[in-house]
């Protein structure tokens, strides 16, 4: 089958080594690089509250619920994160009103799964895990990518790149963009990745009752 390289959409590989790269970053059990955008504002007001990467997803599950920087009547809630620095989430001295201030630190537009000779098929299979977030791409090591593995990538919307970074498929975006803790929990990973590359910051992990071991998952 011959096939044509397409231009259409940009190569997100041409991203790398530019700021709002996260190279090596293991999300969903899987290594990618994640192309992002970086909320400045947000991860300026994390600088200067002494606050990084939050993980725990019950907590940034809870904190979706809230509108930020609006207080809200929660009794249940002013007594849960009674832990809480400031940073995260404001409880109000007298009364059960809380205020959440924690955004998500960027946006991701894309993830890249690199392929190994060989391994193109299980690679796609990779990338597709990531239908409900964003874009995905697969990066092959060599130029002759095989059939299947195309066929393959065109049906779950994955995109293929050539090892110059061209486009031999363009991907597709999210198939029905999920929005929850475990989405923001993403965001947060390749965050934390991202800090770790820029200045060699450590996680700081939200002292809260529901961290359900948030910092121990064992993925970068």
């Amino acid at each position: 089958m011959q096939r044509q390289a397409v231009a259409s959409s940009p190569a997100p590989l041409a991203f790398i080594g530019s700021w709002g790269a996260v190279a090596g970053v293991r999300l969903l059990g899987v290594r990618v690089t994640a192309c992002t955008v970086i909320n400045l504002a947000e991860h300026r007001r994390r600088e200067a509250a002494g606050i990084a990467a939050v993980t725990s997803p019950a907590l940034l599950d809870r904190l979706l619920g809230l509108p930020t920087a609006v207080p809200v009547s929660d009794p249940l809630l002013w007594a849960q994160m009674a832990d809480q620095p400031p940073g995260i989430l404001e409880r109000g001295a007298d009364d059960a009103n809380v205020t959440r201030r924690l955004e998500s630190p960027l946006t991701i537009t894309d993830v890249v799964v690199h392929a190994a000779a060989g391994r193109e098929l299980r690679a796609v299979q990779d990338a597709s895990l990531f239908a409900g977030f964003t874009r995905r791409w697969v990066a092959a090591a060599r130029s002759r990518v095989p059939d299947a593995a195309m066929l393959e990538a065109k049906l779950c919307g994955v995109g293929v790149l050539e090892p110059d970074h061209r486009v031999l498929l363009a991907a597709e975006g999210p198939v029905a963009l999920t929005r929850d803790g475990w989405s923001w929990l993403l965001e947060e990973k390749a965050y934390r990745r991202w800090l770790s590359g820029q200045r060699g910051i450590r996680e700081t992990v939200s002292p809260d009752p529901a961290t359900d071991g948030a910092s121990g998952s064992g993925e970068g």
